[in-house]
């Protein structure tokens, strides 16, 4: 899902940095501070593990690319806020040490991946309720995969209709293809988290009660 530099129309990729920064920078807010020694080595671990997930990528067409976003296991384990910043911090060294997507288009990519995800998983879960985890964790774990896709392809379209075909990829092509090969990731993705879940309820069920400790401190604040 990562957006290559160039192909995106300029007043896009603007935009996605400014929504970035400013949800980036409340997500700083909300959780700066508020971490102590059990949660910050999870997410380095986190971060870790997501990072290599992501880099397993494949081309979809177009300049961009498919594989899984692990936001959705971030957002179980610590909540919405420290996903964002986990995922974040993956997206920009993976731009600016391994150039897998673009400098320009890092806002997007973090809006898409590091952002919408987290706050579409955290929303499905809201909706189907915590304690149905055998429901809510597959689901939200592929709606957040699918919504994010679903968002590039958007972003891709509408660069395309703002440039007038001379940036960003045709909605007839955006959509089948990114939507099209999400659908099957966010399956993926939803198999793995749900596996990760499993297993933590099994052998470690504390820690899938950390974010509600981070949120309570973040409430106080």
């Amino acid at each position: 899902m990562h957006i290559p530099d160039g192909l995106m129309d300029p007043a896009v990729w603007i935009t996605g940095w400014l929504i970035a920064l400013v949800l980036v920078g409340i997500a700083l807010y909300r959780i700066g501070g508020k971490l102590d020694e059990r949660t910050i080595p999870l997410m380095a671990v986190l971060a870790a593990g997501i990072f290599v997930a992501q880099m397993l990528n494949f081309p979809i067409g177009g300049g961009t690319t498919g594989h899984l976003i692990g936001a959705a296991l971030a957002t179980i384990l610590l909540g919405p806020w420290a996903a964002m910043l986990i995922v974040t911090v993956i997206l920009v060294i993976q731009a600016m040490v391994f150039g897998d997507g673009g400098l320009t288009a890092l806002g997007l990519n973090i809006l898409n991946m590091a952002i919408i995800a987290p706050m579409v998983t955290w929303g499905a879960l809201k909706l189907i309720g915590e304690r149905n985890r055998s429901v809510g964790v597959p689901v939200a774990a592929w709606a957040s995969v699918f919504i994010a896709a679903t968002a590039c392809a958007a972003e891709l379209a509408l660069s395309y209709s703002l440039s007038g075909g001379l940036y960003g990829i045709t909605a007839a092509l955006a959509f089948p293809s990114m939507m099209g090969f999400h659908l099957l990731i966010g399956i993926g993705e939803a198999i793995i988290t749900s596996g990760v879940v499993l297993f933590l309820v099994k052998v470690s069920p504390e820690m899938l009660e950390i974010h509600k400790s981070i949120g309570q401190k973040t409430t106080e604040a």
